[in-house]
């Protein structure tokens, strides 16, 4: 089936079959750009528009995300939007998806449609994940955070960064490898800007409640902000709770320690250095962060090092201890020997005894 991308189209699921050209409906194109048909709706509820499953002439699954034409009267809405696409063309990364183009699609009334085409990337998102599994390890968390950061450090070197961390917003492909996905409009002002002009629900469609940095709360997102949704992110992932059933809201306090029990004193203090309130508090920039986790890689290493070199000396002071009883078992077993010898040596023989003499009756 093919599915009308037309928000004015009355029909109510509004799918058509793969066979013909145009919506019976509304007459609308339904060929996206005369390669891409559209198959099913991924995403309604963002605020600056629509996610849609494609499929191209290769019968390829692809991702169209379409602007709201309620934003064809801002240039700069469309501006911004057509930003993800320059940003994830011009950035190439295996951590990012990767861009097949940007469509105009025209509607039966002239109205435009403006879209991107990406990948469509295979897995889950964390979110996903995190519901159906145990809280993940301290190994898995400083793997997982090291390859996210590593991302986050090629964006951040092209002048962008994302403002809407989340662990819905990370993807776990087959492979294990995390691929970070929905840039929106990433630089500073996109985000900020489209809530000022309050489309659809306004700031509340843009700020995902528990992860946003404060700052970004108020319309001041710096590149440490995305550090700050990273950190809650992780916290998530450590503990199993979303960040917003943690926090006490009568001392602001976040209260998630007891929760992730699993953790190192160490790696816990970097996730609370990534969620510090003020933007000057937490790590400048991603080589700062890739920089703490060697650092506990490194410790990790002494550690066991020092935990191996500590059991080899408990194994060698066992076998010590078991040489040395030995020795003891076999002085003692040779001092009773001789002691039992020295006994017999010592009695007296034994007086022969006389033979009783039997009278015949």
């Amino acid at each position: 089936m093919r599915l009308c991308i037309n928000p004015h189209c009355k029909s109510s699921d509004r799918q058509n079959p793969d066979t013909i050209e145009f919506c019976e409906n509304c007459r609308c194109e339904l060929l996206i750009d005369r390669t891409y048909a559209v198959k099913r709706l991924l995403s309604d509820n963002t605020g600056f528009g629509t996610i849609y499953e494609v499929e191209n002439e290769r019968q390829q699954p692809r991702v169209l995300k379409v602007l709201r034409p309620e934003f064809n009267e801002q240039p700069k809405t469309i501006s911004l939007f057509q930003q993800e696409a320059f940003i994830l063309g011009k950035i190439d990364s295996p951590g990012l998806p990767k861009i097949d183009g940007y469509i105009h699609h025209h509607l039966p009334d002239s109205t435009i449609l403006h879209g991107i085409v990406m990948e469509k990337v295979e897995g889950i998102n964390l979110y996903e994940w995190i519901t159906t599994h145990k809280p993940v390890s301290e190994k898995m968390a400083i793997a997982w955070l090291r390859q996210i950061v590593r991302v986050l450090q090629v964006v951040h070197k092209n002048g962008y960064f994302h403002r809407d961390i989340k662990p819905e917003n990370i993807m776990l492909k087959p492979s294990g490898k995390l691929t970070l996905i929905d840039f929106g409009t990433a630089r500073e002002a996109t985000y900020t800007y489209l809530a000022k002009i309050g489309s659809l629900g306004g700031i509340t469609k843009i700020n995902s409640a528990g992860y946003t940095a404060p700052e970004q709360s108020r319309g001041f997102a710096i590149p440490q902000s995305d550090f700050y949704s990273l950190g809650m992110t992780f916290i998530h992932l450590v503990t199993g709770k979303h960040p917003l059933d943690l926090h006490d809201p009568h001392t602001d306090i976040y209260n998630w320690r007891p929760s992730a029990m699993q953790l190192s004193d160490d790696f816990a203090q970097l996730l609370e250095r990534l969620i510090s309130p003020r933007p000057v508090d937490r790590p400048t920039d991603c080589e700062a962060i890739l920089h703490m986790l060697d650092e506990l890689d490194r410790l990790s290493k002494e550690n066991q090092t020092e935990r191996q070199t500590q059991v080899k000396k408990k194994l060698k002071q066992q076998s010590r201890n078991k040489v040395w009883l030995g020795f003891a078992v076999v002085a003692f077993l040779g001092l009773t020997g001789y002691a039992i010898g020295i006994f017999y040596r010592i009695l007296p023989s034994p007086v022969p005894l006389p033979t009783p003499i039997v009278q015949p009756k």
